[in-house]
């Protein structure tokens, strides 16, 4: 539980940040939510309650307005951060949710590790930072049997879609608990 609490805290802690992005804030911490509590969870819906509750008050919105929605997120990820201290997550969610790869490390040449590694998660990642149109012209290129150096077409295909999509992803990936723990 230390690792998805000190991830819930340090989200809490960015609301405060001078450099504070609020869309990469929300995703963000909507990743680690899903990744804590599962692909459908509740606690997800509620951070973007306030999100539409932010987005029918913007045209009057100041920094008043924008303190109170902040607020509001910190009470939220607070209660979340005392329902794992207290009530821990549900068992095993990511294994009835995602399947996986199992890794091997070897430290120190005797012990080893066993990381699982969720190649469904990196899919959803994806799949949640393309649009319809982004992800069907990725399938085709993965699709065909005709193209030689895959590698590079897909890599020419995330270019096209603008820096911040690839950004974006690769942030997504990298920010989540189950994958950061193995840089």
């Amino acid at each position: 539980m230390k690792k998805e609490i000190n991830v819930i805290k340090r989200q809490i802690e960015n609301l405060d940040s001078e450099d504070f992005n609020m869309n990469s804030w929300i995703l963000t911490t909507d990743n680690f939510l899903k990744n804590i509590w599962g692909k459908d969870t509740e606690k997800s819906k509620q951070l973007y309650v306030v999100c539409n509750t932010m987005e029918t008050s913007m045209f009057g919105c100041d920094e008043e307005d924008i303190l109170k929605f902040k607020k509001q997120w910190k009470d939220l990820l607070n209660g979340y951060v005392l329902e794992l201290e207290l009530l821990e997550k549900p068992e095993n969610h990511r294994k009835q949710v995602y399947g996986g790869i199992n890794l091997t490390v070897n430290q120190n040449q005797s012990q080893e590790q066993i990381q699982m590694i969720e190649l469904k998660l990196i899919v959803d990642i994806i799949k949640d930072e393309l649009t319809g149109k982004q992800l069907n012209e990725l399938k085709s290129i993965i699709q065909d049997t005709k193209i030689e150096k895959k590698n590079e077409k897909i890599a020419e295909k995330f270019i096209s879609f603008g820096s911040n999509v690839a950004s974006g992803i690769l942030g997504n990936i990298l920010s989540n608990p189950q994958l950061y723990g193995l840089l």
